[in-house]
């Protein structure tokens, strides 16, 4: 779950619920997520998941009916989605390998005007005033891939710096990305599998995990359907913002801390980004996560 405690500016809410197991692997949308290669002597372990979401996204100033063209500012928009993914995760090699197909909506089909004015009504707020100027509907696919590396030896358990490199391609955004994630604390080798939960029988795993992390990263962005429309009905968007205004290269910084035990595992990180716009203000936000295992 994401939430914004100061300001709606730019990403608002978003909430993503997602079922983690190998059921997923019966349905078709398999044969198009991609997996390790095998090598000889390897147990690789896989896990296969569905997820539901949606995200909230609106300009800096939220008390305008039809906000002036410019200077320009972000749009507001919304995205519903439903995911497919499959994580792949190599103890030996220190690896591990995720992908994800996405079936979507942008624009009000999204519901995320209403649920954003409820929310606003329930907790006493000002309405935000000017979705009717949201990104008009378009439907989205897109397709993710990440790989993740131990970047350095473990010299000690309470250590460890792993990389990634990952990239998005569709309808919703294209994009490139790299960074690197330091783990400080008491946890679970990250390669072990793809919860990073205890797993009995493995002498090796934790049942109580608690540690901080620091992850450094660069992307970059050809285009983003949130901020100038889809491509059925881009050019119908009137506060659309052209593709020369967008920032096609920026950092964010992920700052956080994991408490786990046995089941269950808790979250909690800050996300700092550079602007994504020309004109825009840096963006943060909070992002909350609750990961619980039913059975073992």
């Amino acid at each position: 779950m994401h939430q914004r405690s100061v300001s709606d500016r730019y990403f608002s809410n978003g909430l993503r619920l997602s079922h983690l197991s190998n059921y997923w692997k019966k349905w078709p949308t398999r044969v198009a997520l991609l997996r390790l290669s095998a090598k000889e002597n390897r147990d690789y372990r896989s896990l296969y998941s569905f997820s539901a979401g949606q995200e909230l996204y609106t300009p800096r100033n939220t008390t305008w009916v039809m906000r002036p063209l410019y200077p320009n500012d972000r749009p507001y928009a919304g995205y519903l989605y439903f995911s497919w993914g499959l994580t792949t995760a190599d103890p030996i090699g220190a690896r591990r390998l995720s992908s994800a197909i996405t079936l979507g909506m942008i624009g009000p089909a999204s519901g995320a005007a209403e649920l954003q004015r409820e929310i606003h009504h329930l907790m006493g707020q000002p309405m935000p005033a000017g979705w009717g100027t949201q990104i008009k509907n378009d439907p989205i696919i897109s397709y993710t891939v990440r790989y993740e590396g131990r970047a350095i030896p473990r010299f000690t358990p309470a250590f460890d710096v792993i990389s990634d490199v990952e990239g998005t391609i569709g309808s919703l955004m294209n994009t490139a990305g790299m960074g690197g994630t330091l783990r400080i604390g008491l946890f679970n080798d990250y390669f072990q599998h793809p919860t990073g939960l205890y797993q009995a029988g493995d002498e090796s795993s934790r049942t109580f995990q608690c540690y901080a992390f620091c992850r450094v990263g660069f992307q970059a962005v050809l285009d983003n359907a949130l901020m100038q429309g889809g491509w059925l009905n881009g050019s119908k968007n009137y506060y659309a913002l052209p593709a020369v205004e967008l920032q096609h290269f920026y950092g964010q910084l992920d700052v956080g801390g994991v408490i786990a035990a046995r089941n269950m595992q808790l979250t909690f990180t800050q996300h700092l980004r550079t602007a994504e716009f020309v004109g825009a203000l840096a963006d943060q936000w909070g992002h909350i996560s609750l990961l619980v295992r039913v059975s073992n």
